[in-house]
């Protein structure tokens, strides 16, 4: 028997489709809903996508299959792309792959497909398979691959990338070699997949197949192609969004082979030809859905009950999947909605939880109330406070309440792929439950399931267990259930560079906020306590006391470096204790409005790194955030006098105050006040300043932003390998002396990468400063370009100063130090 895939199945109980996520308020979904549910029942059509990224997916392919051709269809993204950029916010590395699977599950509500994921780390961008390899062990994915196979059981297999050269980035490559592998690994199995197919969007020459997808679905009014494009745009850390045109739209596909060789090289009239989607024995059961589809009057859902009563006595305990789709189905059918809602949305251990769970009858027909339950982790107690069972009458709601308490060692919530260490390249999975294993996250906490009888029929329905309040601004707002401790505590920064040399001399202060928030119920007090590194003198316990739930404080802690400190890595600690209880960490919720909520836990620690760093005595530097930028704080830490300059200031303030003004990654993209104020920022170069420009993409060329030609490449040349060599093409100039004499010791500890988006061809007026390369790659020059600008400096570099500065790297501090003197008035 295949079992149901729980959580990752589209059919979303309560709501009734993919596009009504879990948080939403209790309905059916409408007959919109209802007939997509019925198109994926009645048949056998299974198709798994494989490709390495959040975006990589055939958006148009899924969206087709799950809302038209009623296929089963999911995709497998290898990785949740950490090693990207946030477009939309400050996180990164994990926290932006945790956004980054939300998205895809956005995604997934409008296009109607599952979604898997191996133990995969984004770890960037890599040129080669062999490179990707250093990293992702290929016996580990393809174990992870076929695992999903298993469960998921497709017939057809639709890699995006041909495993070859041609596929470019190195993670893309090694996507369509595990794929096709997987395939070849269950050639022999009675079960395994019958086709495989590769995506040909960039290859006319190999299509075998062409699908329009530009097809309207009359129930939903939208072609395929629209509703693909909408999930495409919910990637919006990725800066994604698309037009939904209309009209005819094609797809194409190349089929590459059967499980059975002797079966030839064509694929048949079409992509499930020759495979067997019939659901053999079923016969009564299939003829039942049929003839649901055909009734299906949308002024009067509840005629189709009777058929699909019938057709769930018929289909047995054989098919979890179409089960769980059918009790949904005859549920909306009949008007019955449920819901479950908690009166805390983060509680604490020992924490006592009212949750009320409803049934409401909107149908025209009774329907019986036999049993209701509330799942909880280990160790959590339920309590029933009202009778289960009762006849719900047509019109009606029937509520029953549970009193739930957290358990005394309930852990925080977090995603169950970060809690552990990462091992290499990988995430571990040690201890996690097999059925969770390759989700996107662990199920829910808190779940309600109700045993009803609808038509005669029992019908098992779950949902997930809620906090729900009302916003006097927005209306009903929902949010997941969440577990922390008794405190939060919060520590900023939570990595500090602390220069020994120079500007910042040694001996002087540094300042660390610690922001602790109740969680209890009612008032509260706490002492805070700061252990500092071995050898730094503590300050003193500080007491801070609370009022009501949810209420934060913050105290601001100052520490000095003993007398001739040494470079090295050390570490502060902060926690409250309370009741001789010591809480540490925090619960950080990522959020925002496309995608659920999500909560990972930080460390109530700091690293801090000593390090020997001389920085200029500049009096202003002006800096026009990026995306994703933390480096005006990675700055600002060190002593540089960060100013950041707004939309007003670049349009009509006096840029002459500066020394010198930065310019993060992608802001050209991102602010606009920049791009309409270009010229002003070009004169203060003129006039004497120093502008640093950090790595763009192609509008800043296609813009001409720069003052002289600049152009790059497609793709970018980069240099995705850290440890490559780096040699400075003039070593007598300033940038690699003053104030800090820059050795090899300074580009050891980078991270992920020298750089990207580096110039490929320059103005004589552009001076290149360093070479550098990947192993077996031409050498690189564009990554430092210097130019004179009137009498000022113009600076062009896309070494990755965005991820090395915030990730502490001491020589990436010391060289921007020496770009920014350049400035030096």
């Amino acid at each position: 028997m295949r079992r149901a895939l729980g959580a990752s199945l589209a059919f979303v109980i309560g709501t009734v489709g993919a596009a009504a996520g879990q948080l939403a308020p209790p309905g059916t979904g409408g007959v919109a809903a209802l007939a997509g549910a019925l198109k994926q029942l009645g048949a056998s059509k299974r198709v798994l996508v494989i490709g390495a990224h959040p975006d990589d997916e055939n958006s148009d392919v899924l969206a087709y299959l799950s809302r038209g051709a009623g296929a089963q269809t999911a995709y497998l993204s290898l990785s949740r792309g950490e090693g990207g950029q946030n477009l939309i916010g400050p996180e990164l590395g994990p926290e932006l792959g945790v956004i980054r699977t939300e998205e895809l599950l956005a995604a997934r509500r409008e296009d109607g497909a599952h979604q898997f994921f191996t133990r995969a780390y984004d770890f960037g961008f890599s040129k080669t398979a062999e490179e990707t390899l250093r990293f992702w062990p290929r016996d580990s994915l393809l174990a992870d691959v076929l695992e999903v196979i298993r469960r998921f059981r497709p017939q057809i297999i639709l890699s995006i990338f041909s495993g070859t050269a041609r596929d470019g980035h190195g993670q893309h490559q090694l996507a369509g070699m595990v794929a096709r592998q997987a395939f070849e690994t269950l050639r022999d199995s009675s079960w395994g997949p019958v086709k495989l197919y590769r995506s040909s969007s960039f290859d006319t020459a190999g299509t075998t197949t062409t699908v329009d997808v530009g097809v309207l679905d009359p129930v939903v009014g939208r072609s395929y192609h629209q509703i693909a494009m909408a999930g495409r745009s919910r990637h919006r850390s990725q800066d994604m969004g698309q037009l939904e045109p209309p009209g005819p739209s094609m797809t194409r596909l190349a089929f590459v082979e059967w499980r059975e060789r002797s079966r030839g090289p064509g694929d048949g009239a079409g992509l499930f030809s020759g495979v067997d989607t019939v659901l053999h024995g079923k016969e009564r059961y299939v003829a039942l859905i049929d003839s649901a589809r055909a009734r299906l009057n949308p002024a009067r859902p509840s005629a189709i009950v009777p058929l699909l009563a019938r057709a769930l006595r018929e289909l047995g305990d054989g098919d979890a999947e179409q089960q769980e789709i059918l009790r949904g189905a005859l549920a909306a059918a009949a008007g019955v909605a449920i819901d479950g809602t908690a009166d805390d949305g983060i509680v604490i251990p020992g924490e006592r939880l009212q949750v009320e769970t409803s049934v409401w009858n909107a149908g025209d027909s009774s329907v019986a109330l036999d049993g209701v339950d509330v799942s909880a982790p280990a160790g959590w107690s339920i309590e029933r406070l009202d009778p289960a069972t009762s006849p719900v009458a047509p019109g009606s709601v029937t509520t029953r309440r549970f009193a739930l308490t957290v358990a005394a060692d309930a852990p925080r919530s977090q995603p169950y792929f970060l809690r552990r260490p990462r091992t290499g390249g990988l995430y571990d999975w040690t201890g996690v439950p097999a059925a969770w294993r390759g989700l996107p996250f662990e199920p829910p906490p808190l779940e309600v399931t109700f045993r009803l009888t609808i038509a005669g029929v029992p019908a098992l329905l779950r949902r997930e267990v809620v906090y729900r309040y009302r916003d006097q601004g927005i209306g009903e707002i929902r949010r997941p259930i969440l577990v922390t401790q008794p405190f939060d505590v919060a520590v900023t920064p939570d990595l500090v560079v602390w220069p020994i040399d120079g500007h910042a001399a040694a001996g002087a202060a540094g300042h660390f906020t610690i922001t602790v928030t109740n969680r209890g119920h009612g008032p509260a007090s706490a002492q805070v306590v700061v252990t500092p590194p071995a050898g730094w003198t503590a300050p003193p316990p500080q007491d801070v006391s609370f009022q009501r739930e949810d209420e934060s404080k913050s105290l601001t802690v100052s520490l000095a470096p003993p007398p001739n400190a040494r470079p090295g890595v050390l570490a502060l600690r902060a926690g409250a204790v309370a009741a001789g209880r010591r809480s540490e960490g925090a619960l950080v919720l990522v959020d925002y409005p496309h995608i659920r909520p999500r909560a990972v836990v930080h460390a109530s620690a700091a690293e801090v790194r000593v390090a020997r760093i001389s920085l200029p005595a500049l009096t202003r530097v002006g800096y026009v955030r990026g995306a994703s930028d933390r480096v005006p704080e990675a700055l600002q830490a060190v002593g540089v006098p960060i100013e950041l300059l707004g939309a007003d200031t670049l349009a009509r303030g006096d840029l002459a105050r500066y020394d010198v003004i930065v310019v993060g990654s992608r802001a050209y993209e991102t602010d606009p006040a920049l791009v309409a104020s270009n010229g002003r920022l070009l004169d203060y170069g003129r006039a004497g300043g120093l502008v640093i420009v950090q790595y763009q993409q192609y509008p800043f060329v296609s813009g001409s932003f720069a003052p002289y030609r600049l152009t790059i490449a497609r793709p970018h040349d980069r240099v995705t390998d850290e440890t490559a060599p780096v040699t400075p093409l003039d070593p007598a100039s300033p940038v690699f002396h003053v104030p800090n004499d820059i050795g090899a010791a300074d580009w050891q500890g980078w991270v992920q990468e020298r750089g990207l988006y580096f110039a490929h061809d320059w103005d004589a007026a552009y001076t290149p400063l360093v070479e550098t390369h990947d192993p077996g790659d031409a050498p690189l020059q564009g990554g430092l370009l210097l130019a004179r600008l009137g009498q000022g400096t113009y600076v062009y570099t896309g070494l990755s100063f965005f991820r090395q500065l915030p990730a502490g790297v001491p020589g990436a501090y010391r060289l921007f130090a020496n770009l920014l003197a350049l400035g030096k008035k």
